[in-house]
């Protein structure tokens, strides 16, 4: 009889143990999931053009994230990003400690592709277009199928489109270079914008993408079509798409916004 409610007490303790371990275990998994659904939500402002609530967000995650070194070094990158784009000339600051990260980083997440992708964000954002070139190399060798290495792909060459001079030709940077009218053919910024647009087609061909990711791909590719490669009829057709497939998403409310302008 003793024995049987030793066994009993022992039990109860077991699943009070384990209750808290579960506990915990979901406390932290609920404190993830919602610090990506915030960083999600600065990114699509930050693509609609609320830079400010995007910053105030992506400045409030920043500590919480700090156990992932990766993702909060792709933070103060995208704080870089949005405060180079307000012309706020401390936009240096997080870019300096995120190119810190990168390197303290390098030697334990060589292999890791997420780690290449943030390295090819923070060379666009100091406009190192060999690395990269080099960095989406390495991502892509490590994970040769990765759909979301494409969509950030697409994003660093939109970036580096709109940021490239409309004068400058593809063979500026020639030996023996002579001056020649821009066209469509060499203009570096158009053939900037015709790689993103090709990089964004290929993500949207993997079948594991759900439609919000393809809203954003349709609201980029729209943006891309309009700004850079000057054809309103293709950019229409896309932001189309993104307010069929994402209507209530920011993509798509400014996508429809956008429509009601160029309609």
């Amino acid at each position: 009889m003793r024995a049987g409610k030793v066994c009993f007490l022992l039990m109860c303790l077991v699943g009070l143990v384990f209750g808290v371990v579960n506990i915990g275990y979901s406390e932290d998994t609920s404190l993830q999931a919602s610090l990506e659904e915030l960083y999600q939500k600065a990114i699509a402002l930050k693509e609609v053009g609320d830079n400010n609530a995007a910053l105030d967000i992506l400045k409030k995650i920043a500590n919480d994230s700090s156990n992932n070194q990766i993702r909060y070094t792709d933070i103060l990158v995208e704080q870089g990003i949005i405060m180079k784009d307000m012309n706020m000339p401390t936009w240096k600051s997080p870019t300096k400690e995120a190119a810190y990260k990168i390197k303290l980083l390098y030697k334990k997440n060589y292999n890791n592709p997420e780690y290449w992708l943030v390295y090819a964000k923070y060379a666009a954002l100091v406009n190192k277009e060999r690395h990269v070139y080099g960095a989406f190399q390495k991502a892509f060798f490590f994970k040769p199928d990765y759909v979301e290495g494409n969509i950030a792909k697409g994003t660093a060459y939109t970036y580096l489109a709109k940021n490239t001079d409309p004068s400058e030709t593809t063979a500026s940077a020639a030996i023996g270079y002579e001056e020649v009218p821009v066209s469509k053919e060499n203009s570096a910024r158009y053939n900037k914008g015709k790689e993103a647009k090709e990089f964004y087609e290929v993500a949207l061909k993997n079948s594991t993408l759900d439609n919000g990711r393809k809203a954003y791909i349709h609201y980029k590719i729209g943006e891309l079509e309009m700004n850079i490669l000057s054809n309103k009829e293709a950019a229409v057709k896309n932001w189309k798409k993104t307010v069929e497939l994402s209507p209530d998403s920011l993509y798509g409310k400014k996508s429809a916004e956008l429509l009601s302008k160029n309609q």
